[in-house]
């Protein structure tokens, strides 16, 4: 069996089960994606200081929440998929695309100054919509993979295995903004 305990105290209180840390952990990061692709179509068509209020509050959810969720994510969900389909199945394609979004967000993040002093230019308005369009997608679709593979675990793990997962993703998810 795969051992997912690793890294984690024991927890005497009820830790949420793994589908339930999955609903909520989707549903806080969607709301956040949902939110870029509103973003990237309010550029150039707002006031300049609702789109940078607007940007500076998805900005800090992608750097203080979303990176950091990455990083355990990759370490709790991909580790342990790896080693429960015993390495015939690489969660590369998966990694890779981790660090694809960590490319977007400093992209991203570099408009952030800009958009502060609203000095944005056509051709930083048409960069900055496509950054978070594809942020927008990419995150659609890999959190879309994500679930699929939290159900392979869900199948196939032990319940303390699960605890721990959901554990793992609890804790990824629960950093305030």
């Amino acid at each position: 069996m795969v051992d997912m305990t690793s890294g984690w105290p024991e927890d005497t209180v009820h830790a949420p089960s793994l589908p339930e840390t999955n609903r909520e952990h989707n549903d806080r990061i969607r709301s956040h994606v949902e939110q870029l692709a509103v973003l990237a179509a309010m550029v150039g068509r707002v006031d300049a200081a609702e789109l940078d209020a607007r940007f500076q509050a998805e900005c800090s959810f992608v750097v203080g929440q979303l990176v950091p969720h990455m990083a355990v994510i990759e370490g709790a969900l991909y580790d342990g998929l790896e080693r429960l389909m015993e390495h015939r199945h690489s969660m590369q394609p998966m990694r890779e695309e981790h660090e694809r979004l960590r490319q977007l967000i400093a992209s991203l993040c570099r408009y952030g100054a800009l958009v502060a002093d609203r000095n944005l230019t056509q051709a930083d308005a048409i960069g900055l919509r496509r950054v978070l369009y594809r942020l927008y997608t990419l995150l659609t679709v890999h959190l879309d993979e994500e679930e699929l593979y939290l159900s392979v675990l869900d199948r196939n793990l032990t319940e303390a295995e699960k605890d721990a997962l959901a554990r793992g993703i609890e804790h990824a998810t629960a950093a305030p903004l």
